[in-house]
């Protein structure tokens, strides 16, 4: 029976509810048992990681995208082979219609306006986005930036956002839609679901907001979350799917440009490792490479830690 990791959401480090003015324990026991009726009662595999919840994957066991994956490839006497797609279609670089249509509706807890920001642009590969706290749910309470340095800091903001629920909720002198103005950027959003095509997901965004360096930290930690809830549901397929098209990438992309224009010998690349020839005969060349020509310089975010 799926139980909602309260202690994930509640006790992150960098989040401030207004439990004095939302009832979000209440909130969060009808969000378990709907979850459960909804969902988890009716066969879906629900998965948890931080405060991400996969509700819904739709290529259940694999076998959706196996029978597309035969289809396109004509072989009609075996159309509930899960690996095809895998090991036919994507190690070949072959088309991904088999999991375009294939989605997983993600539930967001605990997570800022500035997060779900970074995530709405999406809209390639994305046929839901439910979010109550655009018109008029009140706010959770605010979210610490990553970069924080001074948490003290940021109380006022938590003030603002007791202020606006008092003005709109308690003496009804707004509209929380007029209201909701004063808030600051990292108000945290009521719950919301946001849904993506599993080629969208590996292609677009976890490549994007995850595997190339750059983005914002809150998003990053929101969408490993995500990538975490896709493992927990099917391990295989995600992590086949990470090996082509994960982090080390860029790393390849960079270390073909740089030996390419650089015109490197494998003495060179033992000099920038700071190994004799001799060693650097014995090493794997893989790893070396990724060491010294596919390093990567460090991100604005993480320049600015």
């Amino acid at each position: 029976m799926f139980t909602l990791d309260r202690s994930a959401i509640l006790g992150h480090p960098r989040l401030r509810f207004l439990t004095d003015l939302v009832p979000i324990h209440e909130h969060l026991d009808n969000i378990e048992k709907f979850i459960r009726i909804c969902y988890e009662e009716q066969g879906w595999h629900v998965a948890q990681s931080g405060r991400i919840v996969a509700l819904r994957a739709t290529d259940e066991d694999r076998l959706s995208s196996a029978f597309k994956a035969s289809l396109y490839l004509g072989k009609y006497n075996d159309m509930a082979n899960t690996q095809r797609f895998l090991r036919s279609m994507v190690a070949a670089g072959h088309s991904y219609e088999p999991i375009r249509g294939e989605t997983v509706l993600f539930l967001a807890i605990g997570v800022g306006k500035s997060v779900y920001d970074h995530l709405v642009t999406y809209t390639v590969g994305r046929p839901t986005r439910i979010a109550g706290g655009q018109r008029a749910n009140v706010p959770w309470g605010f979210e610490l930036p990553v970069e924080a340095k001074n948490p003290d800091e940021y109380e006022e903001e938590l003030e603002r956002i007791r202020h606006v629920i008092r003005l709109a909720k308690q003496d009804r002198a707004e509209q929380l839609q007029a209201a909701r103005a004063k808030l600051p950027v990292g108000y945290i959003m009521p719950p919301f679901l946001l849904e993506f095509s599993e080629e969208a997901l590996i292609k677009t965004v976890f490549r994007q907001r995850l595997f190339e360096k750059g983005a914002q930290g809150a998003t990053v930690d929101v969408v490993t979350d995500m990538l975490n809830a896709c493992i927990a549901i099917d391990e295989e397929k995600w992590k086949f799917l990470i090996d082509y098209h994960g982090p080390h990438l860029q790393q390849w992309e960079k270390a073909m440009r740089t030996l390419r224009k650089d015109g490197l010998t494998i003495r060179d690349i033992a000099e920038r490792l700071g190994v004799s020839l001799d060693e650097a005969l014995d090493r794997n060349l893989y790893e070396m490479l990724m060491e010294t020509v596919g390093k990567l310089p460090p991100s604005m975010w993480e320049k600015q830690r």
